[in-house]
């Protein structure tokens, strides 16, 4: 039996907090933001880089073009936020969920992505190149002309979900099932090794013809 997808363990009583900025530069190098809950939090252009949250809630905020690179999050939901234009490089993500989410244009490359679940969010223009998928639920996402290339997936499944000008190039899709999808003008290299193996259904078997050089008449 596959192994499912881990819900973050969030305790019921959180701790408000009004500036993550100034809580971050506060602690010592090494700690923890543990158990808080950043409400209606709207920022641009702040300095993350590093932090470390466990156990804690992000809702109704937006972090507008700031620098999340090597952060690390555990046991941490996202809901209704806005991180358009903001970068995760080299960041870790355990037992996360983003809900109804915004990540336009977002870097996640070379990012760690494990047991997490991104519902009902926009991906749009953003990039996740070289990043490591380990059980990875993707449901009612909007990942048009976003880049995931180069990355390596295991268990990662995407349901109801737009993959329109998405670039999967060298990124190996085999038994990926894009079934419930809407898949259109991928970017794939020319050997075809991206998508050998995929399940998709009659319509985007079309999708597939071209992709291949055939016509269908």
């Amino acid at each position: 039996m596959k192994t499912k997808v881990i819900s973050p363990r969030i305790p019921t009583q959180l701790m408000m907090v009004e500036d993550l900025q100034m809580i971050k530069n506060s602690l010592e190098d090494d700690a923890r933001i543990v158990e808080v809950t950043i409400h209606e939090e709207d920022v641009t252009g702040q300095n993350y880089s590093g932090l470390d949250v466990e156990s804690s809630l992000f809702e109704r905020s937006r972090f507008l073009d700031c620098d999340f690179k090597k952060a690390s999050f555990v046991d941490v939901v996202f809901h209704n936020c806005d991180f358009s234009n903001s970068h995760f490089a080299k960041a870790y993500f355990h037992r996360c969920e983003f809900r109804n989410c915004k990540c336009l244009g977002t870097v996640f490359n070379e990012a760690v992505i494990k047991h997490v679940k991104i519902m009902d969010s926009t991906l749009k223009y953003a990039s996740l190149n070289d990043a490591k998928f380990e059980y990875v639920e993707m449901n009612h996402c909007d990942l048009t002309e976003g880049s995931i290339s180069e990355t390596i997936h295991k268990n990662w499944k995407a349901s109801e979900c737009m993959f329109i000008g998405t670039n999967f190039f060298h990124t190996k899709l085999k038994d990926f099932d894009f079934s419930s999808c809407e898949l259109e003008n991928i970017i794939i290299s020319d050997t075809l090794e991206e998508i050998r193996g995929i399940k998709i259904n009659a319509i985007q078997a079309l999708e597939a013809a071209r992709l291949l050089g055939m016509k269908v008449v």
